[in-house]
């Protein structure tokens, strides 16, 4: 995990306002991947503004489904591994979160959320 590349890009991000399809919590996890773990997902969720996202989520069936599509069925993960990535949404507005040791961190708008994490919460292992 490279700690200060991460702090970097926090910095910069977090006063970016969130708006779907541009910058918004899918953009903030493939990006946060990608610069602390070199681990490159662009190819497989990202979409570059808010028409070609409602279409791949549309293909998809939603957000957790096109997760699926990439990691396969998400499973409970506990203590997840920095990097995991964790579901929030059964009930209302949907997110994904970026799995770190001091908690779960989720692009809000002008701000990122720092979520503890619960015994157990569905997500996805990315190593």
């Amino acid at each position: 995990m490279n700690v200060p590349a991460l702090q970097d890009y926090f910095a910069k991000v977090a006063p970016l306002p969130q708006k779907f399809g541009v910058y918004d919590c899918c953009t903030f996890l493939i990006e946060s991947l990608l610069i602390g773990w070199d681990r490159d997902f662009r190819d497989e969720l990202r979409y570059f503004d808010r028409k070609t996202a409602v279409a791949r989520l549309r293909q998809d069936g939603g957000l957790r489904e096109a997760f699926e599509v990439v990691f396969g069925p998400g499973g409970y993960i506990k203590d997840g591994p920095p990097g995991s990535i964790a579901w929030f949404g059964d009930e209302g507005q949907k997110s994904v979160g970026l799995v770190m040791p001091i908690g779960i961190f989720v692009k809000g708008n002008g701000c990122i959320h720092r979520f503890i994490m619960e015994d157990y919460r569905t997500g996805w292992r990315t190593d």
